[in-house]
């Protein structure tokens, strides 16, 4: 069992390292049930904490959930857990394709003094004409970095990664969407079911900083009971049709 600060009292020093993606393998071996733990979460949904720091943000969390994508941010993550003045357990959700992906991979100048651990990753490109704004987390970022390229849609379509899920980085978030034109489209994506995975806990704390009235879009997997198929044609078919919905403007 899992012992979180606020449930215990007590202050631990826990970090697991889940495996957790869809890569076409069978439920225990594509989902770290992502959902449960963030069900789990003390932080208020309808709550922007504005004027709260993120030091202060980790020392009122449980627990400190991850999906990173890079190594410097792995690195960082852990450094930081070590470095801490205070103790809060760690889940980082790991998927297994990332150990050897030839994108997931960090200069050592972003690991270097004066680097530290990124909440969010923001789209890189001029963001100045872009049409669609999509937000993910894990692996899922690569999948679609590949297919954007694929049909050449760098310029309409950015891709921001929250590596921090919880506590959530309101702050961030807030600043990484002032930068994009006002009718801009905003998507989560993602590559488990609607049942599962970071949606739910993501919608509502997303949403608190989009315009009045405005949604976020849901990309992904219908709600299913199984976290995956186990089957590789299914899967394939899934995953193209995830594709087109992310790509679609």
């Amino acid at each position: 069992a899992v012992v979180s600060t606020q449930s215990g009292h007590y202050a631990g020093n826990l970090v697991m390292l889940l495996p957790h993606g869809m890569e076409g393998m069978g439920p225990e071996h594509s989902s770290a049930r992502m959902e449960r733990f963030l069900q789990m979460c003390n932080d208020d949904e309808d709550c922007k904490y504005e004027g709260v720091s993120s030091d202060q943000q980790l020392w009122d969390c449980n627990w400190q959930i991850m999906n990173v994508t890079t190594p410097a941010n792995m690195f960082h993550a852990l450094r930081r857990q070590m470095y801490m003045k205070f103790r809060k357990p760690l889940v980082i959700f790991t998927p297994k394709s990332l150990l050897r992906h030839p994108l997931a991979r960090s200069s050592f100048d972003e690991m270097i003094p004066g680097t530290s651990f990124k909440p969010i990753i923001p789209e890189s490109n001029d963001v100045t004409k872009t049409k669609k704004l999509i937000l993910c987390s894990g692996k899922a970022y690569y999948d679609l970095f590949e297919e954007r390229a694929q049909r050449g849609l760098e310029e309409e379509i950015a891709i921001t990664r929250i590596e921090q899920l919880h506590p959530f980085p309101h702050s961030l978030i807030e600043e990484e969407l002032r930068r994009y034109p006002q009718d801009t489209q905003v998507s989560w994506v993602q590559e488990e079911h609607k049942n599962a995975g970071a949606w739910s806990y993501v919608k509502p704390r997303v949403e608190n900083h989009l315009s009045l009235g405005t949604e976020l879009e849901y990309i992904g997997r219908g709600p299913a009971a199984s976290a995956a198929t186990g089957n590789k044609k299914i899967h394939k078919t899934e995953y193209k049709k995830l594709m087109d919905h992310s790509f679609a403007l």
